[in-house]
């Protein structure tokens, strides 16, 4: 039988701090070669994405679909047996990128971050500006996307929710030179975040598009770690310029410098001390963190009675 979970059963059942503590767990098994790592699929002209993984240590395979302005399902399979043994309603989609930014900051940046630059002001912002508060005493943020009115709606909301001073920047640089901390989250055609605005000091996590840095942002980064390489080789829009990538292939970089963020977290590699440091942090936007949440999720379902089981035969 296959426990049938609805998006609106499971939602309440994660917050962020345990969200965050089931990702360090994940990110220790990556870290031991346990997890397995499958580049996101995208039909382009569809808006449907799908994201695979697997967690040999939860005994669990299983996949992440959505439709842009639709649902998303998780399905999960049990590795020994091939069971298919949930089907989930998945809200845990923005909670995924709020612990793994939230474990970055906590890793990575200053941790007496006063002051917060927001460089964008869609969808992910706020997810990502959230954790940043929650792991650092943040006072104030200062945000700024390219059309003014969304920067400064953007400003009060995230002010309301947060219960800390936001306000819009009039450009990214200003926003830059007054922070400890730069969160990034663009669909920019072009760089949002150039290398010359950045000092020694700063740490930087992006979760948007792979071309919101340009080339000087890794070029002056002491220290790049990304959630996957193995998502950064297979983003799924090829005909988008991506700086990390082509920098490596020309010889620029050595993609063996880069750190997966897996073995900062279990220790196997050292962070450059901070405050002489550029530390540059991307998301890969992978699907072995989402299995994790649903794998949790699915359990902690199962171990309180929810759903309802079903049969596909």
């Amino acid at each position: 039988m296959t426990l049938l979970l609805r998006r609106s059963e499971v939602s309440a059942l994660l917050d962020l701090r345990q969200a965050m503590s089931i990702l360090d767990q994940t990110f220790r098994e990556q870290s031991d070669g346990k997890v397995k790592q499958v580049p996101p699929l995208r039909f382009m002209n569809r808006g449907m994405r799908m994201v695979v993984g697997g967690l040999e240590a939860q005994n669990k395979n299983g996949l992440r679909v959505s439709v842009t302005g639709g649902e998303s399902m998780a399905l999960l399979f049990e590795i020994s047996s091939g069971h298919f043994v949930s089907l989930m309603g998945y809200p845990f989609s923005n909670l995924r990128i709020s612990a793994t930014v939230g474990l970055a900051i906590d890793r990575l940046g200053d941790p007496n971050a006063k002051t917060v630059a927001m460089i964008g002001s869609g969808r992910l912002a706020l997810p990502i500006l959230e954790p940043a508060v929650a792991v650092r005493p943040v006072e104030k943020v200062l945000v700024y996307s390219r059309i003014a009115a969304n920067r400064e709606a953007f400003a009060r909301q995230a002010a309301d929710k947060l219960k800390i001073f936001v306000t819009a920047a009039t450009s990214a640089q200003q926003a830059i030179e007054e922070s400890d901390l730069v969160l990034t989250s663009t669909n920019s055609p072009a760089a949002a975040l150039l290398g010359k605005w950045l000092r020694p000091g700063l740490s930087v996590f992006g979760v948007g598009r792979p071309n919101e840095f340009d080339d000087d942002v890794y070029l002056r980064a002491s220290l790049i770690s990304v959630t996957s390489k193995t998502h950064e080789l297979g983003y799924y829009d090829t005909n988008l310029d991506q700086p990390l990538i082509r920098l490596s292939r020309n010889g620029t970089i050595s993609w063996d410098s880069l750190v997966e963020f897996c073995d900062i977290v279990s220790g196997k590699i050292a962070v450059p001390k901070k405050s002489a440091s550029i530390i540059v942090f991307r998301d890969s936007q992978g699907g072995y963190g989402d299995l994790a949440l649903a794998t949790w999720a699915y359990e902690e379902a199962r171990r309180r009675g929810m759903g309802q089981e079903i049969s596909t035969e």
